[in-house]
């Protein structure tokens, strides 16, 4: 049995006493943080269990650990948590200051084998062949990063565990991967696709920046594959010279291979990647309900590829994995944390449930408690159980609470909106590259207003739009449908943005690394304005 089937096995076990697991997660938590300053402040040496733990320790936010977590940066220790903090994660927000969340030893220890050996489980063959990984993570791997990104401390540390097969695994290896050196990412990762016929998987954090890469392929094919074949690079590429030679020093490919991505590509982009790479055995990333909007164009692009959605994770943490192929749906890792789940506008004690008192169907509110150093902590995810895998909850996540569309009480989830923007594009029979949308309150009454990206060829039949976008939201939420005839909300307005519109938003507001999801929800009105702007 090797390493990847070793770990499955533990993680299969794992979830076969995964109450209990939480259970010893939680003393372990109380224990080994009695004597921190958080710890002290509630009493953890006296708590015994998790009711002791539910009434001494009130719901958190970030607030609550602003202060501590400045005095853990300026060098004091055991403030949050007794664990040696090896990162601190930026979060991906689109707008405001980044915050900054303590990821630990202690948490990438337990999550880590789960994440990675679990989907080498999934993905059969997976060990074989080269991959192409999106990601260019802005960090140097001989270097020591403090502040980074979620996706680059989770590959930093399978580079320093020895398990990631950097160079063996992924073309163009750690320079092309780690590196603060490459401007412009997706000439880099087309030439490197362009350089290897054999790819046998493409991968990235999340499925978006796969999406991201297709469209910049079927906008630049001809012009990137021509500086393959004349080892020509532009100059006025922003690449240092070191990743202008690593490139130029890739194979080059044979002549079949290169008039069979002549041939292939101008025939058109559907099904490109099954085209080209037809003993690809699949693509991986975090993808999910509210990416469901953007997820037929990037079935368009891969034909019959099979998709792995690799994790639920945010900033705070890595929390389920994968149920296995092509689904969405997540099995938590019992490992990785205390958890409990408050039901979500049910009626009933509102009391926070533990893992063995969930129903499978109910809707629920994440709370965590981590090895990072948050204590019931409040994500705003609200997640499905859809089932079990021995003890451990199998969960979909389906929005974020924080980020419902609200004018007179309709609370519009984010997947409903999502739902409604993929129906949307069947009945219009349009290709949606991303959206956004946001409640205009400044008017009576208030209305949804949506800004919708399209391939670039493509053009939104106007004002028919917002009526069918009216007429789902109406079908996808009763709420809605009694306050529009009662004339509280009034009819929703679709606008077609110029292409690459959300990306340059982002670019535009965020503070540190541009993150990598799809900006859905908008609420600060610079934001709006700049969507606005590039209406066409």
């Amino acid at each position: 049995m090797n390493e990847w089937q070793k770990e499955a096995l533990r993680f299969r076990e794992d979830c076969g006493r995964a109450a209990e697991l939480s259970r010893e997660n939680l003393r372990k938590l109380m224990e080994d943080n009695r004597d921190t300053v958080y710890g002290r402040r509630y009493g953890f040496a006296s708590i015994r269990d998790a009711g002791d733990y539910r009434r001494r320790v009130p719901i958190s936010d970030y607030s609550d650990y602003e202060d501590g977590i400045l005095r853990m940066r300026q060098g004091e220790r055991r403030v949050l948590t007794a664990y040696e903090v090896k990162h601190y994660i930026m979060s991906s927000g689109s707008t405001g200051r980044p915050k900054r969340i303590p990821l630990t030893t202690e948490a990438l220890t337990r999550c880590i084998p789960s994440i990675y050996y679990t989907a080498f489980a999934c993905v059969p063959g997976i060990a074989d062949g080269r991959y192409l990984h999106m990601s260019v993570f802005r960090m140097d791997l001989s270097e020591e990063e403090r502040d980074t990104i979620l996706s680059a401390a989770y590959f930093r540390e399978l580079h320093d565990r020895g398990t990631f097969g950097l160079e063996e695994r992924y073309v163009g290896g750690e320079q092309l991967m780690f590196s603060r050196e490459i401007g412009n990412v997706p000439y880099v990762k087309l030439w490197l696709a362009l350089s290897y016929p054999e790819l046998a998987g493409i991968q990235a954090f999340f499925l978006y920046d796969i999406l991201l890469f297709l469209r910049y392929f079927e906008n630049h094919w001809e012009a990137v594959l021509k500086d393959v074949e004349q080892r020509k690079i532009p100059a006025d590429l922003p690449l240092s010279e070191s990743v202008k030679k690593a490139l130029l020093q890739l194979p080059l490919p044979g002549d079949v291979w290169l008039r069979k991505v002549r041939t292939e590509c101008g025939r058109g982009f559907e099904r490109i990647v099954e085209r080209l790479w037809g003993q690809m055995r699949s693509v991986s990333g975090v993808g999910g309900s509210t990416f469901s909007a953007q997820e037929p164009m990037l079935r368009f692009y891969l034909g019959r590829i099979p998709v792995h959605y690799f994790t639920y994770a945010a900033s705070e943490g890595m929390m389920a994995v994968a149920a296995g192929m092509e689904t969405t749906r997540n099995i938590l890792i019992p490992r990785s944390g205390f958890y409990e789940f408050l039901p979500y506008e049910k009626e009933g004690d509102g009391r926070p449930r533990g893992i063995e008192e969930l129903e499978i169907g109910e809707y629920y509110e994440l709370l965590v408690t981590n090895f990072s150093g948050f204590y019931r902590y409040r994500l705003n995810d609200v997640v499905k159980v859809t089932g079990f895998y021995g003890q451990a909850p199998v969960m979909e996540i389906c929005f974020r609470k924080n980020q419902a569309v609200n004018i007179a009480g309709e609370k519009m989830d984010l997947e409903r909106v999502a739902k409604a923007i993929e129906l949307l594009a069947q009945r219009c029979g349009i290709r949606i590259c991303e959206y956004s949308i946001h409640d205009d309150k400044r008017l009576l009454p208030g209305r949804y207003q949506c800004f919708l990206e399209l391939d670039g060829r493509e053009k939104l039949p106007g004002r028919e739009a917002g009526k069918h976008f009216d007429r789902l939201l109406m079908e996808l939420n009763e709420d809605y449908q009694d306050l529009r005839g009662l004339g509280l909300i009034g009819e929703p307005v679709v606008s077609q943005v110029r292409p690459g519109a959300h990306l340059e938003c982002k670019q535009h507001f965020t503070e540190g690394p541009v993150n990598n999801k799809p900006l859905q929800y908008l609420a600060d009105p610079a934001v709006i304005r700049f969507m606005k702007e590039r209406i066409i």
